[in-house]
């Protein structure tokens, strides 16, 4: 019976030091839960690639830290401020924004309200204030070999003409480093193996009309592209339906798109991939465990 007692108190114990818990650092009993806020993108939670995986390490570090946590979904720019407002009304503690066209907004919640915490996800500020953490990506790293098997894959299937081709979203600084690196990487395929594999591709000025993606698409591949790399948030999505449509193939963006929109799995060559589950879930758990690193910029890369 001693050894039972003993083996009972020893389990509750493991149980109480594994179970973590995100909580203010207040004297007060019980201790209130922090309260996070995550302002979602143009083009939904449900855009089966960036905005979907950010709320996937969202409601994850929720779980596993105790949050108290509440989301926002934007459907115009004008919204990211009202979603930002709210939060800041409500008292959040952690709010987390996402890309250009959420800068503006959150620069100026953080340069009026110190005492909150911002992360901007996906957009490079310069000197930021000391209560707001940029994360971006050095996207670079990982679309030069896109374009490296982009080129190849083209090579293959229409010796004669090789053309490999990209969408992009709006002509932002953070599409263009999609866009260079990638021709960069044909460019050092065409080197390489002296072949002359034409790059091309165009911007879609918009993330989240799949109509303008699959004109644009059909557009490329009337000038011959085998392969087009999306890289246009929901409008890359459609993108990638005209490929399959036209029996052409793609490289997927941000997740795997062969896992996220598994209808074109077949036509995918490969995703360029961020993992912002990771990274969102990472940021949350540095804030609670008082890592947080305002005023820098954080570059998740390949090292």
């Amino acid at each position: 019976m001693i050894k039972k007692k003993q083996l009972s108190l020893y389990l509750i114990l493991m149980i109480t030091l594994t179970t973590v818990s995100c909580t203010k650092d207040t004297e007060s009993d019980p201790q209130p839960l922090v309260k996070v806020g995550l302002v979602g993108g143009l083009g939904g939670y449900n855009d089966a690639g960036f905005n979907q995986n950010i709320l996937q390490g969202f409601q994850r570090a929720a779980i596993d830290y105790q949050l108290s946590p509440k989301i926002y979904e934007c459907t115009s720019a004008a919204d990211f401020l009202t979603g930002i407002s709210f939060f800041v009304q409500e008292d959040y503690d952690l709010i987390i924004t996402s890309g250009y066209d959420a800068a503006e907004a959150t620069l100026e919640a953080a340069n009026a309200n110190p005492s909150i915490s911002f992360i901007l996800i996906d957009y490079q500020m310069d000197n930021p204030p000391a209560n707001l953490q940029c994360i971006v990506f050095d996207v670079d790293q990982s679309s030069f070999p896109c374009g490296f098997l982009a080129a190849w894959w083209a090579d293959i299937q229409a010796p004669e003409n090789p053309v490999a081709g990209f969408v992009g979203g709006p002509e932002i600084p953070e599409i263009r480093q999609f866009s260079i690196s990638y021709l960069a990487g044909i460019n050092y395929y065409n080197a390489f193996y002296t072949r002359q594999v034409n790059g091309i591709g165009c911007y879609a000025g918009t993330f989240t009309d799949t109509l303008v993606g699959a004109r644009l698409a059909d557009s490329l591949i009337q000038q011959g592209a085998s392969v087009i790399f999306a890289f246009a948030g929901k409008t890359g999505n459609g993108v990638l339906h005209k490929v399959k449509e036209s029996g052409k193939w793609a490289i997927g963006v941000d997740v795997d798109q062969y896992l996220s929109i598994p209808e074109v799995g077949p036509y995918l060559l490969t995703s360029c991939m961020k993992e912002l589950d990771a990274i969102v879930y990472t940021a949350i758990g540095k804030y609670c465990t008082q890592s947080f690193t305002g005023g820098t910029v954080s570059h998740c890369n390949l090292s």
